[in-house]
């Protein structure tokens, strides 16, 4: 239920329990009014009555008593009067009592004994009515009779009836014009600003940090609207100066990591003189060989081929040496990275089936997309699989698996991202612990043909596309390499 309508509710029944709680007590302090007035009324009735009876002989005049108590019925609200002579024991009523007049008679009795006035509500003929019952005195103070006075009270109830009537419109009334006031107030000043903050903080978590809220006044709401305009500017810079940072933290890490490279460049020029220095030994012996014996045609092949083969040595030593030393950023390409294993082990299928390798992919289909280069990531998932492939040369399982799993970046205590995970397994010779430390280093391999550059190119390259790889190893057991990359999740 929403605020303003929660306010409306219980502001309109507070002020219905009070309005009715005041008609309430209005009805009976009216209803007090009205019976105060009809005894009056009575009362002096009663001692107009006294006054002319008091004066006149009762056995005497008894017609002009008579006529006196039918003189007293004519009022409209007065049912009737009943005279009662206590020596004489004479009784006169109005012509409108016909009969059970001895409760009256009894209340009559009870006043002279107690020389006291009577007040009584009844019911006479299905009427309800009110007695006032008085005495009589003589002129030497004796009580000598009394007299019961009946007023209709139908007329009071009458009135009563309207006065409810009256204050029940009037409090409907009331209550109506409140409830609405209150709704019309709770909208346009509670429920219909907080539609509008609601409105822009659902904008700001869809991450619109441009939202504004439009409220104009001097109240707190307006207030809390400001206040949220100005959180909302201060995210946007907030924001934009994190973008930047990120932008120039992300170049100072290439660029550091380019500066470790050209550091490194010495080391890569000692091993770069000995690793082709040596097919290029071979190559001058060879030619010499074939200077001095160019009539043995078979021999001069087999020395050619010798040469073809150190020359393309040399060239992708080459290669892989300027791969490492250009600063290339990867390309901006999003991309899915199942697909991308897939096509590289179709291209190393042939390596596959020779080395007799059983491969088990588990392969997630909804995995996450990646922004990266497609050939660079491609040369990094091919050259850990083609040495899982070579670590096992009597054959085994390579088993190939993705996910995607919410990590901190290796090395940085920052919020958790999306990263996709590769992973990709052996059952292979495995690696002693001071092969795992030099892995990553150039020129380092155990392979007798190998170049000792393709693991460092392939770090450099993960490491361009943001992200990192772990490798775990024991000797007899296989190895397990895990290629990490953020996911792609849209513009930040």
């Amino acid at each position: 239920m929403k605020l303003g309508t929660k306010l409306t509710i219980y502001l309109s029944l507070i002020i219905m329990v009070v309005l009715i709680g005041y008609g309430y007590f209005h009805i009976l302090s009216r209803r007090d009014i009205l019976i105060t007035k009809m005894k009056v009324e009575v009362r002096s009735t009663g001692r107009t009555l006294k006054v002319s009876l008091e004066k006149i002989s009762l056995p005497r005049e008894m017609e002009y008593v008579q006529d006196l108590i039918d003189a007293v019925e004519d009022y409209e609200r007065t049912l009737g009067a009943i005279v009662y002579h206590q020596e004489k024991n004479l009784v006169f009523r109005s012509r409108s009592i016909k009969e059970r007049i001895e409760p009256y008679l009894e209340m009559i009795k009870k006043s002279i004994r107690e020389d006291l006035h009577q007040e009584e509500f009844g019911v006479y003929d299905r009427s309800p009515v009110f007695s006032y019952v008085f005495p009589l005195k003589d002129r030497k103070g004796r009580n000598i009779g009394g007299v019961s006075l009946l007023q209709h009270t139908s007329f009071m109830e009458e009135d009563i009836t309207r006065a409810k009537w009256s204050i029940f419109i009037t409090l409907f009334i009331l209550i109506g014009g409140t409830v609405i006031l209150i709704l019309f107030t709770t909208r346009r000043w509670i429920s219909h600003p907080i539609s509008k903050l609601m409105a822009g903080i659902k904008e700001l978590a869809r991450g619109n940090l441009h939202s504004q809220i439009d409220l104009r006044g001097k109240d707190e709401l307006s207030a809390l609207a400001q206040a949220f305009n100005q959180m909302a500017m201060d995210l946007n810079e907030a924001q934009k100066k994190i973008i930047q940072e990120a932008e120039n933290k992300l170049e100072l890490e290439r660029g550091l990591r380019h500066s470790e490279r050209l550091a490194t460049l010495g080391q890569l020029v000692s091993g770069l003189a000995h690793e082709i220095g040596t097919p290029l030994n071979i190559i001058g012996g060879r030619a010499e060989f074939i200077k001095r014996k160019l009539d043995d045609r078979e021999g001069a092949e087999k020395n050619l081929n010798i040469i073809i083969h150190q020359t393309e040595r040399i060239t992708k030593i080459i290669q892989q040496l300027l791969g490492f030393v250009r600063k290339k950023k990867p390309g901006h390409t999003t991309l899915v990275i199942t697909p991308l294993l897939e096509t590289t082990l179709d291209f190393l299928e042939h390596e596959i089936q020779r080395h007799k390798v059983k491969v088990i992919k588990e392969l997630e289909n909804d995995l996450p997309s990646v922004m990266g280069d497609p050939e660079q990531l491609q040369q990094v998932f091919s050259n850990l699989i083609l040495n899982a492939i070579q670590s096992m040369p009597a054959g085994g399982e390579l088993r190939l698996s993705t996910s995607s799993k919410r990590l901190s970046k290796q090395g940085l205590e920052d919020h958790q991202h999306l990263y996709v995970e590769v992973c990709v397994q052996d059952t292979g010779v495995g690696m002693a612990r001071e092969v795992l430390e030099n892995i990553f280093h150039p020129f380092f391999t155990t392979k007798d043909a190998g170049t000792g550059l393709g693991l460092m190119v392939t770090q450099g390259i993960i490491q361009d596309h943001e992200g990192w790889i772990e490798v775990n190893s024991k000797v007899g057991e296989g190895s397990t390499f895990q290629v990490y990359l953020p996911a792609y999740e849209g513009e930040r």
